[in-house]
């Protein structure tokens, strides 16, 4: 998405036979969307970048002669939604000022009169520590990757989609919570595979109880595989290992996670330590779903 992509572009016949004119509508109802959640078909990132570059560029047209585009009340709402986008993504914004009115008082009390130069300092230190922020989002390695099929075979995966956002935001810059994220990827799944199913489950189960249940539901736990040739040992070892990959990550977000009101913080947490919780979450949420989508799966005999 580019800021181009936040405005609606019409072009007008010219009166009489005259020039055409084109007139452009910035996307307030869109705005509105993103302000109260994700909007389908449109990425957090590329749009918090696109409406960061717009308001970066009209605050600074404002405060250097003019040329914006957008107006006050266009202004307070971009910077609404960018804020509630930002908050989906782990990030934080600064902008001491709302719109261009509550600009023009913020620089007249912080020695901008009469400064080009100042008020194109304030605009920057607004806008362009986020920017980099979000061109890091950008180019930064997935954490994790849910493929498609896995995803087909949800009646509605935003859930889980979301927590693939939430990764991607927060695995280099906040661990702590990616591991967390992480674990509510699996509890998703394994409650999404269990509602699929029609096997009632109670909320309260433990991580481990819901990963055992939606695994059986599947015909995909250890136990389940009583053929005893070297292939099917294989395969029980390996679905005992993704039990324990899942009871792994659960341990290692009751440790260091951003819940259970900590006395300290656990420094020693890095973002490769994030990124294996999210590659241990994914993998065992791939199995899952790919299974429940595969119309010849073991559990539809």
């Amino acid at each position: 998405m580019t800021p181009d992509d936040l405005f609606e572009t019409t072009t007008n016949a010219g009166f009489g036979g005259g020039w055409p004119t084109v007139d452009s509508q910035f996307k307030t109802d869109l705005l509105e969307q993103l302000r109260r959640g994700p909007v389908d078909a449109v990425d957090d990132v590329d749009v918090a970048e696109a409406l960061a570059l717009v308001l970066h560029s009209d605050f600074m047209a404002f405060g250097t002669g003019g040329g914006e585009r957008l107006s006050d009340a266009e202004a307070r709402l971009a910077l609404r939604a960018l804020r509630a986008t930002c908050a989906r993504l782990g990030l934080a914004i600064e902008v001491p000022w709302q719109d261009f009115t509550s600009f023009r008082s913020y620089w007249l009390a912080h020695d901008g009169y009469g400064s080009w130069a100042a008020r194109r300092q304030m605009v920057g230190e607004a806008f362009e520590p986020l920017l980099q922020r979000l061109y890091r989002l950008q180019e930064q390695v997935p954490a994790g990757t849910v493929v498609a099929p896995a995803l087909n075979a949800l009646t509605d995966p935003a859930v889980i989609t979301e927590h693939l956002k939430r990764l991607a935001a927060s695995v280099d810059t906040d661990p702590r919570l990616a591991v967390s994220v992480a674990k509510d990827l699996v509890e998703s799944t394994a409650k999404l595979v269990l509602r699929e199913r029609g096997v009632e489950y109670n909320p309260k189960d433990d991580l481990p109880a819901l990963v055992a249940q939606a695994q059986q539901a599947l015909r995909l736990h250890a136990a389940g595989v009583a053929d005893t040739t070297e292939e099917a040992k294989a395969l029980k070892t390996i679905l005992g290992s993704l039990s324990r990959l899942t009871q792994g990550v659960t341990e290692l977000r009751n440790q260091v996670g951003v819940g259970h009101g900590r006395d300290s913080v656990p420094g020693w947490v890095r973002p490769r330590h994030a990124r294996l919780a999210a590659g241990a979450a994914t993998t065992w949420c791939n199995l899952m779903l790919e299974t429940l989508g595969d119309p010849e799966a073991p559990w539809r005999a």
